[in-house]
């Protein structure tokens, strides 16, 4: 005999039999296009489970659905993902309906009622309103396509749903669909467009969003049509050897996180461990310190709660901190010379890789002491041919110069540390700056000193 199971909702304010066939009829629908899958036996565990129990929550009731889907993904059934995906779905249509106040059977409502509520609330910009009438939204609202959201597998709309749809501040509630989050970036990127235009390339836009075609950098599925954030990924910052440059990049940094950009920080200007700070021989902490307060604010400066920041550090592999700056992600040793929250990256010339071949020396400097002694700075030079160039005239200099203080380690011994430390932290990335800066069709800006996450 069937145990008589209550279904509890809105915090067990309500109490309901369960209903069998309903949940049948649901389970249905969620796999009817995946004739494939193994349907019954998904449906009796369902069931087995809700009716073990006395009492059991309808919330409940849809995680079940979604995790007992997700147990059964394998090579042989990977549509199961599709069925998670359809669970998560409609409780996303139940609580937009809920909160924007329209029929939940309908799935998408008031397109224009969206933007107005959210743009009131803080939530939007009212950037689209005001570039677009109400008869232009109205109209663009119609092209929506429900059918679309079966396009997700569980984990793609589950992020999308986590991160980047837009909520209520104050509760999170859901407020934005998939489909609608498509629009409005496509709105939002086409807003400066000719009038006469800027219809069809909307409509063109969402249709590749829509339909996964194509995606959009994570600032931008994040932050447009929205009041906070900008819609760029990638950012790259040379730090100045001062304790006034040093705080302005990391407020700069600081402030490009919290809007979603990555940002590739450059400290070969930074002078190294031991070195002088105002005639004070000895002073400097050298790098591993600034990058101490790199990986506070990737931490701290969450980009509103959607992610850790996303910072790399590069260094000149000819820098006297390259050691210490190699060890700097490891998960043993010293923790206060540790960064583990902000990703690492060494910039190599072609002179450096030459030694490495021929088992040669390899001579490290302070960038500070090279500016006072030599009055220029080597990382401001590189090979403008292969095997040949500015750089290594440079680098050869201060190697035979008396009056600068240098280390000299195995080249070797570099390159081993560095496949040490990638193969214990995936980290540092090799960035070869010579081939990068022979390369640029921009050289005439400057330097490329480093790159960044991308």
């Amino acid at each position: 005999m069937t145990k008589n199971t209550t279904i509890t909702k809105n915090g067990g304010k309500r109490e309901l039999p369960f209903d069998e066939p309903r949940l049948i009829a649901f389970i249905k629908s969620a796999t009817r296009e995946y004739p494939s899958l193994d349907v019954d036996s998904y449906t009796d565990k369902v069931i087995a489970t809700i009716t073990s129990q006395d009492v059991y929550k309808a919330d409940q009731i849809t995680n079940l659905l979604i995790m007992t889907a997700l147990e059964n993904i394998d090579m042989g059934a990977p549509n199961w993902t599709f069925v998670a995906s359809y669970v998560h779905m409609r409780k996303l249509y139940k609580e937009a309906s809920r909160n924007r106040v329209y029929d939940a059977s309908k799935k998408y409502g008031d397109f224009y009622g969206l933007l107005t509520t959210l743009a009131t609330k803080g939530v939007y910009s009212p950037t689209i309103l005001e570039s677009y009438s109400k008869e232009e939204i109205v109209e663009l609202a119609k092209i929506i396509d429900p059918e679309r959201d079966k396009l997700f597998t569980y984990i793609g709309l589950r992020t999308l749903s986590d991160r980047y749809l837009a909520q209520d501040k104050a509760t999170k509630a859901t407020y934005e669909l998939p489909q609608e989050r498509w629009l409005v970036i496509a709105m939002h990127l086409m807003s400066q467009e000719p009038k006469d235009k800027r219809k069809e390339y909307v409509e063109t836009f969402y249709w590749a969003l829509s339909n996964l075609y194509m995606t959009v950098a994570t600032p931008t599925l994040a932050n447009a049509g929205k009041t906070t954030g900008q819609l760029s990924s990638c950012f790259i910052d040379t730090v100045d050897d001062s304790l006034q440059g040093i705080f302005d990049s990391n407020t700069d940094i600081a402030n490009l996180s919290k809007s979603g950009g990555g940002i590739g920080v450059y400290l070969g200007k930074v002078r190294a461990r031991g070195s002088d700070i105002r005639g004070h021989k000895g002073a400097s902490s050298g790098v591993i310190p600034w990058m101490k307060q790199l990986n506070n604010t990737a931490v701290s400066v969450d980009q509103l709660g959607t992610r850790k920041g996303a910072i790399a550090v590069y260094l000149d592999v000819w820098h006297k901190d390259i050691f210490s700056f190699l060890d700097a992600k490891l998960n043993n040793g010293d923790e206060r010379m540790r960064t583990h929250d902000i990703f690492t990256g060494v910039c190599l010339p072609d002179l450096f890789m030459e030694q490495v071949e021929k088992r040669g020396d390899w001579y490290l400097f302070d960038p500070h002491e090279v500016r006072k002694v030599m009055g220029y700075s080597i990382e401001d030079f590189y090979d403008e041919k292969k095997g040949d160039g500015s750089f290594r005239e440079k680098y050869f200099e201060c190697v035979h110069n008396n009056r600068l203080s240098k280390q000299i380690v195995p080249a070797i011994e570099i390159m081993k540390r560095i496949m040490v430390s990638q193969l214990e932290s995936g980290t540092p990335y090799m960035f070869y700056r010579d081939e990068v800066n022979r390369m640029n069709a921009n050289s005439h800006l400057g330097m490329i000193y480093c790159s960044n996450l991308c």
